[in-house]
């Protein structure tokens, strides 16, 4: 099968070099604005004739405004913003505040993706992405997703402080949601070594799965929060590592610690900016709560229907818009991405998990492009 060549893209469609229309549901995340949002694009345009780049010298306004509006949405306590140009960019930073407040061990969950650069790859659990650059960081392990007791042993056998890393929502682990007992008694355990928590919300924040951020469903405060995909409203590459005044504090000391010559760049920031107005402004986090459960409901209803005449079942899990397609296995999972490609709706593979199939729409889909989904979704399970 030829892929279509992409040209041009608005809101929830991308249309090809032959004038056709895609429903996209894939972007890994990064449009829960869809594409090309008119209020982020003019605040692009503005910054473009103003400055698109720092001098790295003077001081640049924009990045004082854009700081105190990402950390004003933010859970309280997480004072301090720093602005990179990726989620796997803002690991690194996480993982070096983590060494630098002198965590000597990380714990990481199976499952997980943060990325793959070096330092992120070391707490990323697929061994297919690991293998070919051993050997990673050596002071990483990782407990099973939601087993209590293999992580209270791997604080046990930490000595000094310990670091915990984990995303509230594992996009690319296949839309799990971890435990609330699970991710209290992590917060516990890294208060008790007086280590750090540091919270993954790169795909699961910005309204993604129905909250501002899916930490707020567990009443907890990471030390260290990281934030990615959609912060600049799919226009501009955009991401960033939020913290306490404690956990950032090393930092402060000495700034020349860590640097970034294009992270927080004012053409990325006026995006943000733009973007955290839209998402507070038109309310997205209720569209999305909404929206998901009318999306869940129909996908539930159609794979229990295909479930009832075929041996291999077919799961639905959701979160919001981060919607996972369990189908047991992963030939069949890519049968399903090419079956609901020629129906013309594009989706995420699970980086993580080769057997589920992710659906990470925008907040405004139409009903005559729900109509489409819940169609194109009927037809490419019975082609698998």
């Amino acid at each position: 099968m030829n892929l279509p060549i992409e040209t041009s893209a608005k809101g929830a469609e991308i249309i090809d070099e032959n004038g056709q229309a895609y429903l996209d549901c894939g972007g890994f995340g990064v449009f829960i604005l869809g594409h090309r949002h008119p209020q982020v694009v003019s605040a692009v345009k503005a910054q473009i004739d103003c400055m698109p780049m720092s001098s790295r010298t003077l001081i640049n306004p924009v990045l004082a405004s854009a700081s105190k509006k990402l950390v004003d949405i933010c859970p309280d306590s997480l004072e301090y913003a720093f602005f990179t140009n990726s989620g796997a960019e803002s690991t690194e930073l996480a993982l070096k505040l983590a060494r630098a407040n002198g965590c000597e061990h990380v714990i990481a969950v199976t499952g997980s993706y943060h990325g793959k650069s070096l330092g992120a790859l070391s707490v990323t659990h697929r061994d297919e992405f690991r293998a070919p650059f051993m050997p990673l960081f050596n002071n990483v392990r990782f407990v099973e997703r939601d087993n209590v007791s293999a992580l209270e042993a791997a604080f046990d056998s930490c000595t000094g402080k310990v670091a915990f890393i984990a995303e509230p929502v594992q996009g690319e682990g296949g839309v799990y949601a971890l435990s609330y007992e699970f991710m209290h008694k992590a917060k516990a355990l890294c208060v008790q070594s007086q280590g750090l928590f540091i919270c993954d919300e790169i795909q699961s924040g910005l309204a993604r799965t129905g909250s501002m951020w899916a930490i707020d469903k567990f009443d907890i405060t990471p030390d260290v929060m990281l934030v990615g995909k959609g912060l600049s409203g799919g226009v501009v590459p955009c991401a960033a590592v939020v913290a306490t005044e404690a956990a950032f504090a090393p930092l402060n000391q000495d700034f020349m610690l860590h640097s970034s010559t294009f992270g927080g760049s004012p053409i990325a920031l006026a995006a943000a900016e733009a973007t955290i107005d839209v998402l507070v402004n038109e309310k997205v986090t209720d569209r999305v709560k909404a929206l998901g459960k009318k999306i869940a409901a129909r996908l539930t209803q159609i794979a229990e229907k295909y479930n009832t005449t075929h041996p291999q079942k077919v799961t639905i899990r959701a979160q919001g818009l981060l919607i996972g397609i369990d189908v047991q296995t992963p030939s069949r999972a890519g049968q399903l991405t090419l079956s609901l490609l020629s129906q013309h709706v594009l989706t995420s593979h699970s980086l993580s998990n080769a057997s589920t199939v992710r659906l990470t729409p925008c907040a405004f889909l139409s009903d005559q492009q729900l109509t489409h989904l819940y169609d194109a979704f009927a037809v490419a399970l019975e082609k698998i």
